[in-house]
């Protein structure tokens, strides 16, 4: 008697889930360009593809590999925690790639009059169990008022107000020696290698790296005119080297004393500008908008920018200061354009919640942790384009749920599919029954079955 597992359907649904995606977009080539090669055993391409849907098949890597037959996976643990454990596969590069090519499907649905931006944000990543992780940090959580173990990921990515795509990301360790619980597991730095750069990376200030992350997608689909910030990365000295490196910068402003503009000749902070000048009265959108100059010791040319003062909707008496070095954008652009860098915020929600970036391996490698959170973005990257693709009025999230409760139903017609060939053939070799007789027994068999059940099946399938 054959022995029928789900399990096996299960695994199909997410190849298959993923497989159209995979091809479109020529991943095998993109895994061959950033060194992702097979060296013996089981091709790159299968690890990667059993990873990006690891996550819609409801379960988790020990439980599917344990329950799964050879048939349906042919490698173990090991082998996807020594991909994983690559040193030498450029991740990054592997997310740009594959971003870029998306957003140039995307852009065909965009319309040329929508401003495009670019996203950079951060957002903890926690590792507050773990002890031997490669670089571990202590970092402070200013949202929850409390220090953790982990890194802090740092993320870069396009929107058009509608759409986000991650482009790249660099996963930072804390650069205080005394706040680093564990050291480099390299024995020996090469400056040449790539395992190097990417741990000397992660212990340069983030100002830094916002820039080298800025320069990487120059004369790529991915670049945009605007980059947009929140208060952390809006000092004079940030907002002058990304004008340097090409862009402009919508970004809210810290009331920080230290962080001064000049203004009608004057070096003033934010608060003393607005305390100075007279305000708009009625139900306008901002308060106050002066044009300053934006000046830093670092620098020897100074450069023009808007700052727009927009009511606080959570205390009205309390007021927003927004920046933009485009002084050409007027007062509701500037608003508007600020608004789109909410989409970032959903998008670390997801990633976390709905795609397991903190629990679902507990590597200690630092190889491994870039490597997985590649592979999260990436399957950002494909529930973002269905959901644009689609027309679909759900939020990422809610796409998310919905894609887990259709694998299970393809799962279950998978399962009634090979029972059904299973026993006609079996009426075939041991009954010689006709080919009429046995597709009539098996007609009337599902006609049998509850109406719920063969809603899920189909009429095609009760033709067979």
């Amino acid at each position: 008697m054959t022995t029928i597992t789900n399990e096996r359907y299960e695994i199909n649904a997410v190849s298959k889930c993923c497989e159209r995606f995979i091809k479109r977009f020529k991943v095998n080539k993109l895994l061959r360009k950033v060194n992702a090669t097979k060296e013996k055993g089981v091709p790159a391409y299968d690890i990667f593809a059993f990873l990006l849907g690891l996550v819609f098949s409801g379960k988790n890597l020990y439980t599917l590999l344990s329950s799964s037959s050879k048939e349906t996976v042919t490698f173990g643990k090991d082998v996807i925690y020594r991909f994983l454990s690559k040193a030498f596969i450029n991740w990054n590069a592997f997310l740009l790639y594959l971003s870029c090519s998306v957003i140039t499907d995307v852009n065909i649905l965009t319309s040329d009059d929508r401003k495009t931006a670019i996203i950079i944000d951060d957002t903890p990543y926690y590792r507050n169990r773990s002890k031997k992780v490669e670089l571990l940090s202590k970092f402070y959580d200013h949202s929850e008022k409390r220090y953790y173990r982990g890194f802090t990921l740092l993320t870069m990515g396009w929107t058009d107000g509608q759409t986000f795509m991650p482009i790249d990301f660099r996963v930072v360790a804390n650069s205080d020696e005394k706040k680093l619980f564990e050291g480099s597991h390299i024995k020996k730095n090469d400056n040449r290698t790539l395992a190097t750069k990417r741990r000397d990376d992660a212990r340069k200030e983030k100002p830094k790296l916002v820039i080298d992350m800025l320069k990487s997608v120059k004369g790529t689909p991915a670049e945009a005119k605007y980059v947009l910030f929140d208060s952390w990365f809006s000092s004079p000295s940030s907002l002058l080297s990304v004008n340097k490196a090409g862009y402009r910068v919508v970004s809210r402003l810290k009331n920080n004393k230290n962080f001064k503009f000049k203004y009608e000749g004057k070096m003033l902070p934010i608060n003393k500008i607005f305390a100075i000048n007279k305000k708009r009265r009625g139900m306008s959108r901002y308060l106050l908008s002066v044009t300053v100059e934006v000046c830093h010791k670092d620098f020897e040319k100074s450069i023009p920018a808007k700052i727009v003062y927009v009511r606080d909707k959570n205390n009205r008496k309390k007021w927003i200061a927004l920046i933009s070095t485009d002084t050409a954008l007027g007062e509701d652009e500037i608003i508007a354009l600020y608004g789109k860098r909410w989409d970032i915020e959903p998008f670390h929600k997801v990633i976390k919640s709905c795609l397991h970036l903190e629990k679902e391996f507990q590597v200690r490698s630092y190889d491994a942790i870039v490597a997985h959170t590649a592979i999260v973005m990436t399957r950002y990257v494909f529930l973002s384009l269905e959901n644009r693709e689609n027309k679909d009025i759900r939020s990422v999230n809610e796409g998310f749920r919905m894609l887990c409760d259709e694998l299970e139903d393809i799962s279950f017609i998978g399962a009634i599919e090979l029972i059904i060939s299973v026993f006609k053939q079996r009426c075939l070799d041991y009954l010689h029954l006709s080919k009429e007789k046995i597709n009539a027994a098996v007609g009337c068999f599902i006609s049998c079955l509850p109406c719920y059940i063969r809603d899920r099946l189909g009429f095609s399938l009760c033709e067979s």
